[in-house]
């Protein structure tokens, strides 16, 4: 499937590290979750970001857009990988994404507090659509 959808090379896919290799193989757990990064607070977003609005994963390794409230701000999602990542392990260990330790984050700005100038707070879960 994956030489079909990206084009690896079989010496590439011999290569891969274990932990892809098990993120692989639990792509039909993986595939069966949304990752929902929803605004729980927002400063002076200059993308706009407010309370309410959700970033949407999924299915699959990708932002969905359409059904995404919250503006794409690279300031978000460069953080957000990290948290996603984390859930995307737990699906495949057969854990519940949802007992991490934290499921909050911020974006990358610190807020005027902090030197920087807003920041968006987010809380993130997933969950099995339908």
């Amino acid at each position: 499937m994956l030489k079909q959808l990206i084009g690896i090379t079989d010496e590439d896919l011999d290569r891969l590290p274990p932990g892809i290799r098990k993120l692989l193989s639990a792509a039909p757990q993986l595939a069966a979750y949304r990752i929902i990064a929803e605004v729980t607070d927002a400063k002076y977003c200059t993308a706009s970001c407010k309370p309410g609005d959700k970033l949407v994963f999924g299915p699959g390794p990708t932002l969905n857009v359409q059904e995404s409230t919250c503006p794409p701000c690279i300031g978000a999602l460069g953080p957000m990988m990290e948290r996603v990542h984390m859930m995307w392990d737990r699906i495949a260990e057969g854990a519940d994404p949802n007992e991490l330790w934290t499921r909050g984050m911020q974006c990358f700005d610190p807020g005027i507090d902090h030197g920087g100038l807003g920041t968006v707070h987010f809380k993130v879960y997933a969950e099995k659509p339908g």
